[in-house]
Formats: structure tokens, C-alpha cells, sequence
């Protein structure tokens, strides 16, 4: 009977940790990508070949980790139906192994995109510093390549994207801590 309540409370935890992973990584992702598509549609060009691709990265990556995380959904009905026959439930290994590799999908994307974030951030304090000496109410010259709105704009894709990695790992993270835990013995009184 305790493996059978164990089953469904994780199942129910799966159900209830994975839709709150699905939904905001989604969201977040859908943002971040939407932004990157619209800045390069309207510059016409990638203003920065690397910081574009890893930020590029980060997204495609935040997008399987979508996938990823209604796997955990999915795994939540597997683990529900199986829970009056606890011999047909997914091993616990195949079940910590999925939320690993999870995890690491995660640590990669937010690598990719940190490190494109950080060489933009580092694009646009060289522009703000070049054209800071350049009064306002003059033209800026051929040379000169000031901060535009697209760039800061950038910038937001790349913490939206950091922030759907971000989720990504709490949730995998604290589901791996919810199957790890030893079960609880009822105390004999």
C-alpha cells in the first residue's frame, strides 16, 4: 500500500511540476524567440555573427527542453496508471537518468546563452563608449555605430532565455530530490 500511495504522490508532483516547467519554459522560450527572429528581420542582417548564434543556441536548446519537460508530464500518467501494479512502473534509474539529462540540456542552453548575453552586453558598452562623446544634437558620422533599441532588445531575449534554462533546472532539480529521497517508514506506535 505505501508503494502504491508513493507512486501516486510522485505521479501527482510529476503532473503538477512538470506543467508548471512546460508552461513557463514555453512561454519564456516563445519570447526570447520571437524577439531574435524580429530583431533580425528588422536590421535585414545579424549585427553580431556570435552573439546572435549562441543566443540562437540557448533558445533551440530552451526549445527541447520544452519537449523535455512534458516528458515529465507524460511521465506523470505513466507513474499514475502504474501505480496499482508497482512492477510496471518506469524504473526509479530510467526516472533519475531523464531528470539528469535534463538538468545538463539546461546547464548547456544557459551556458550558450550567457555567453552570447555577455559578448552583447560587452558590444554595447564598446558602442555606448565611443559615441558617448558625441553631443546628442550632432549627426553621428559615418564611423560611428550607436546603441540602438534592437540591441537592448537583444539583450532581453538572452535573459529570457537564461531565465526558461533557469526553471528548466529547478524544476528537474527538485523533482530529482522528490524520486531520490529515501520513502518515509510509518513510526510503529
Amino acid at each position: 500500500v505505501t508503494v502504491i500511495k508513493r507512486l501516486e504522490k510522485t505521479a501527482r508532483y510529476f503532473k503538477n511540476l512538470g506543467t508548471l516547467g512546460f508552461w513557463s519554459q514555453l512561454v519564456c522560450t516563445f519570447v526570447s524567440a520571437g524577439i531574435l527572429s524580429f530583431s533580425t528581420v528588422v536590421t535585414g542582417k545579424v549585427s553580431s555573427p556570435f552573439t546572435f548564434y549562441t543566443t540562437a543556441a540557448g533558445v533551440a536548446a530552451a526549445f527541447i527542453s520544452v519537449f523535455w519537460s512534458f516528458g515529465y508530464i507524460r511521465l506523470s500518467e505513466r507513474l499514475r496508471k502504474t501505480a496499482s501494479a508497482p512492477a510496471k512502473a518506469p524504473p526509479r534509474a530510467d526516472v533519475i537518468k531523464s531528470l539528469k539529462n535534463g538538468i545538463v540540456l539546461n546547464i548547456l542552453g544557459m551556458g550558450a546563452a550567457v555567453l552570447g548575453m555577455q559578448a552583447l552586453v560587452g558590444a554595447l558598452v564598446a558602442k555606448a563608449l565611443t559615441t558617448s562623446a558625441v553631443p546628442y544634437y550632432q549627426a553621428t558620422s559615418a564611423g560611428q555605430n550607436p546603441v540602438l533599441a534592437l540591441d537592448v532588445f537583444l539583450v532581453q531575449a538572452s535573459a529570457n532565455t537564461i531565465l526558461s534554462h533557469f526553471l528548466g533546472v529547478a524544476t528537474s532539480l527538485e523533482l530529482l530530490r522528490s524520486v531520490s529521497i529515501a520513502p518515509t517508514e510509518p513510526a510503529a506506535t
